[in-house]
């Protein structure tokens, strides 16, 4: 059930919504021929230096999806709405990495 290989994160972007609110949307892609388990997700929100300025994981139970498991072949957009409090340092979110993996 864990090929992570086979697992690939094939667009994603990271957006203000409102002061302290973004939205993280993405579509996770099976490439394997059989199913393969949904992984979690590790968000990782950088500074100007690129530095991690916050640092986010989200399960698969997290994600939002009818299901835990990604079908053979599948795409499945991924779409949350988080509260990210920068203390009003807003200006220092420069940009955000996105890695899926299993726990």
């Amino acid at each position: 059930w864990r090929q992570i290989e086979s697992v690939l994160i094939d667009s994603s972007s990271f957006s203000k919504l409102r002061p302290d609110v973004y939205r993280l949307s993405l579509t996770l892609k099976n490439t394997a021929g059989n199913d393969v388990a949904l992984p979690a997700l590790e968000l990782s929100v950088t500074d100007t230096q690129d530095q991690v300025f916050i640092r986010r994981v989200f399960v698969a139970d997290d994600l939002g999806l009818p299901s835990t498991v990604l079908a053979a072949g599948s795409e499945s957009p991924v779409s949350l709405a988080l509260n990210i409090t920068t203390n009003g340092n807003a200006e220092r979110i420069a940009g955000y990495r996105v890695l899926a993996f299993y726990p």
